[in-house]
């Protein structure tokens, strides 16, 4: 289930970094900052809705992990839609 928590997040932060970006104006590297950032908040958020890390105690490494799947899930979605256009 926890997997699955993440890579729904990933796929959220894709809608979320595209309005953020058109709202900001945002491109380039800003932008890939932006993504980033947006990765980071919601693995925190996946992972606490997850119940990873015992009491909201979460190690680097599994922070990091988090973050990993989240932007592999938010790239991937973003490549498959911006396929579609």
């Amino acid at each position: 289930m926890e997997q699955i928590i993440l890579w729904m997040a990933g796929a959220f932060g894709v809608p979320l970094v595209n309005a953020l970006k058109k709202a900001f104006g945002l491109e380039g590297k800003a932008a890939v900052w932006l993504t980033a950032a947006v990765s980071a908040a919601l693995a925190l958020v996946a992972m606490w809705f997850s119940g990873t890390g015992s009491g909201g105690e979460f190690s680097p490494e599994q922070l990091f992990a988090a973050f990993g799947q989240v932007l592999a899930a938010a790239t991937l979605a973003y490549k498959l839609l911006s396929k579609g256009e």
